[in-house]
């Protein structure tokens, strides 16, 4: 895989930043685990009882794991341009797929999985567009799909100038898309997703969207 303009930023990010995050800090633990809770929550009221579920964007597989907790008899994968993530993924996760690929060019097969989560990636990637045809792609027929992301709202990037800048912490200059709900939404759209639900959460901070493919 070519080294691109991005790789900096990625190495801002420690391999095990969420496994680190969710132990030491208040914040981090919120986020992550009412997301984690959405997520569930929306895979639920899908009516799945998945057999396979793919991360887009896994990092080094936390997210991942805490889903196949909840869902043990499905077998887990995980994708991630961040090759010292994924890694470090490997040596912690056993029962967990992991492989270090693009998310534009998935070496996946085409309708494999009945759900794919990407939280909080699409900001991060060249083209957030064909990442998400992509996910489409190997989202099976009756599958589901869990996109998250930041509101944009006022509240949160008051609360990412501060975690960016002031406090210094990482990801600085890494959302290179400025994504709001609705250019989210509307971008799901474009790509021929249907939207099921779109639930707003983390104090109006974050949203995720319940998508299908159309018919």
């Amino acid at each position: 895989m070519k080294d691109t303009a991005l790789e900096h930023i990625w190495h801002q990010v420690p391999p095990d930043y969420y496994q680190q995050g969710v132990k030491k800090s208040l914040l981090q633990k919120f986020w992550h685990t009412k997301k984690l809770a959405k997520v569930h929550k929306l895979i639920n009221e899908s009516n799945q009882n998945p057999t396979s579920i793919l991360d887009v964007g896994s990092a080094s597989g936390w997210f991942l794991s805490q889903l196949s907790i909840l869902y043990p008899k499905a077998k887990c994968s995980g994708v991630d341009v961040y090759k010292d993530a994924i890694s470090y993924g490997k040596q912690i996760y056993s029962s967990l797929r992991l492989i270090h690929t693009d998310a534009h060019t998935l070496p996946l097969d085409n309708n494999s999985f009945d759900v794919v989560v990407c939280t909080e990636v699409l900001e991060h990637v060249e083209d957030p567009e064909r990442v998400l045809q992509e996910i489409k792609r190997v989202l099976k027929p009756e599958g589901v799909a869990v996109i998250e992301m930041d509101t944009g709202n006022l509240l949160f990037r008051l609360v990412w100038y501060w975690w960016t800048n002031i406090r210094r912490g990482v990801w600085r200059d890494s959302h290179i898309h400025a994504f709001n709900t609705q250019k989210l939404e509307s971008m799901i759209k474009k790509t021929g997703f249907s939207i099921l639900r779109k639930e707003i959460f983390n104090c109006t901070m974050a949203v995720a969207f319940q998508l299908k493919k159309k018919k």
